[in-house]
């Protein structure tokens, strides 16, 4: 008997824990929209990919775009952990230094590091 009475203790309590979350819904975390438009611009108008440089302008002449395509490689190389020789490293490797134009300079003329003094 004594059995019996632990028992039926044991399942009204257990039952009486869980009767009160069957009849709510579950909770959930409140999720934010992200195809909501606040109208805040994140971008703050700078190139972020190169230091806030702007890139280099497509119309420059052949010898400004080139010299200033050899100072952002020769930044590049300078920062260069690596430890490879400048003449074994092409310019155009340094992607996340250069802007888009000096990649695209450096693929139709392709450059080493070691020649941009």
């Amino acid at each position: 008997m004594r059995f019996a009475f632990q028992t039926l203790a044991g399942l009204v309590f257990v039952f009486a824990l869980a009767l009160p979350s069957c009849g709510k819904p579950p909770k959930q975390a409140e999720v934010p929209d992200v195809q909501k438009d606040s109208g805040e611009d994140m971008s703050s108008g700078e190139d972020s990919r190169n230091g806030g440089e702007a890139a280099a302008d497509p119309n420059a002449s052949p010898e400004d775009m080139h010299a200033k395509c050899c100072g952002l490689c020769k930044d590049a190389l300078a920062k260069d952990r690596s430890g490879a020789e400048p003449t074994t490293i092409p310019c155009a490797d340094f992607t996340d230094a250069l802007t888009p134009w000096c990649l695209e300079h450096f693929r139709t003329k392709p450059t080493m590091a070691s020649e941009c003094k």
